[in-house]
């Protein structure tokens, strides 16, 4: 669970729900554009509960304008957390749907306003489970980079996988956030490859940067001309977060190499949550 995905922006039916009081503030927000801001959410009371890197958890806004303690109607929906743990706050990375029911609304939301966030976190899309190896590869579209964010600032990361490479794709420059601190990253760290890569952005564009869709730069020529050393399942972990055809495609292209997806009973290298 998590985010919307940016290629085709649009809010999954939310959950109605009840819940009669808020437990949190909107306390900052840094706005990558109009429509695509992280959101800095801070408990009222007591500490920001423990999550492993890539979880997720819910948030939830009142179906009228205010918070009714009578009826307690609220629309809820899932957000993997963008922040590290043991943060005194936590960060989400949205995109807004202006069709959206939740969106809008989180959007319009002021400084200081209230909000509710459910202390249980969620979600099966971390390291915990992924074998060591010598790449691990990061694949997101859109906001789906969020889960990836504290995976890689977690500086026990390194110290399982010899390189981690981010591939991060969007429409054009201006839809990608963090992006000034994956390249400061990249800079200090040479065990880092940041690799984004733009589908839409204007000829004539001051962007240096690659063009075109992640699957090509998931096959295994692109792949070694791109960083340098061969993307092999016996050395590579990948794990695909975002627009559900770019992981089918993914998916589909690696298996074809010998990748094969990871369960529980059958260890494998490829990892997959989808953004819709």
């Amino acid at each position: 669970m998590a985010t919307t995905c940016a290629a085709q922006p649009r809010d999954p039916p939310p959950q109605t729900m009840r819940i009669h009081a808020p437990n949190a503030r909107l306390v900052d927000r840094q706005d990558w554009t109009d429509g695509l801001t992280t959101f800095h959410i801070q408990l009222d009371a007591g500490p920001t509960p423990e999550f492993m890197a890539g979880q997720f958890t819910n948030l939830a806004l009142p179906v009228g304008e205010t918070w009714d303690a009578e009826t307690g109607a609220a629309i809820n929906r899932a957000y993997s957390i963008a922040s590290c743990p043991g943060a005194a706050r936590y960060e989400f990375f949205v995109r807004l749907v202006e069709t959206g029911e939740l969106t809008p609304k989180l959007f319009n939301l002021p400084l200081g306003g209230s909000i509710w966030v459910d202390q249980r976190i969620a979600g099966h899309f971390t390291l915990e489970d992924a074998p060591n190896s010598e790449d691990l590869i990061l694949v997101g579209t859109g906001t789906g980079i969020a889960p990836y964010r504290p995976m890689i600032l977690d500086p026990r990361t390194r110290q399982r996988y010899r390189r981690v490479i981010l591939m991060y794709t969007d429409r054009t420059r201006a839809d990608l956030g963090y992006v000034e601190e994956f390249e400061a990253l990249a800079k200090r760290d040479p065990g880092f490859h940041f690799l984004p890569s733009l589908t839409r952005e204007p000829d004539g564009s001051d962007w240096g940067g690659l063009r075109g869709r992640l699957q090509q730069f998931l096959r295994p020529e692109q792949y070694l001309e791109l960083t340098g050393e061969p993307l092999l399942p016996e050395r590579c972990q990948v794990f695909l977060c975002g627009n559900p055809q770019m992981i089918l495609e993914v998916q589909a292209q690696l298996e074809q190499h010998g990748f094969r997806k990871h369960r529980k009973k059958e260890a494998g290298q490829l990892h997959i949550e989808k953004y819709w």
